[in-house]
């Protein structure tokens, strides 16, 4: 039997496109929770996130202007810091940069794919067989290195 409402439980219709739908029936089922259960949790677990896009939204509505202002502000440091990277980068020479990659984790990256790649030839492995005391037609390796 449904566990009826708690008082500080509020009861609302939605509509859901398929996919989504299909997401959070998975995940019901996953968790062993209801489909209500499971949503309400969701949407419990991200309502700060929620109040806060919110109160961006509103402070919008209220004065777009201001928040214009805002982003166009925050454009500019971007294109500013975005510019006095390219310039460092645009000085250093190739050696400088090749360092930098390294500092940054491109060694890293390359050591965690690194079990992934082809595994290359070992360098015992030169591709020439030892011939000693292996017959072959016509006589042994002796034989013919004699001639």
């Amino acid at each position: 039997m449904a566990k009826p409402p708690s008082p500080q439980t509020v009861r609302t219709t939605i509509a859901l496109t398929p996919e989504v739908y299909a997401t959070f029936q998975r995940m019901a089922e996953a968790t062993g929770m209801s489909m209500s259960r499971c949503m309400g949790q969701w949407l419990e677990d991200t309502s700060d996130a929620a109040e806060h896009v919110a109160q961006l939204v509103e402070n919008a509505r209220a004065s777009p202007r201001l928040v214009s202002q805002q982003l166009h502000a925050y454009a500019l440091g971007l294109t500013d810091e975005t510019g006095a990277l390219m310039e460092k980068v645009a000085g250093m020479g190739r050696t400088e940069r090749a360092q930098g990659a390294l500092r940054s984790g491109v060694a890293a990256t390359a050591a965690v794919l690194q079990p992934f790649q082809k595994p290359k030839t070992p360098p015992s492995n030169t591709g020439v067989t030892n011939t000693k005391n292996k017959n072959r037609k016509g006589g042994t390796d002796a034989q013919q290195n004699v001639r």
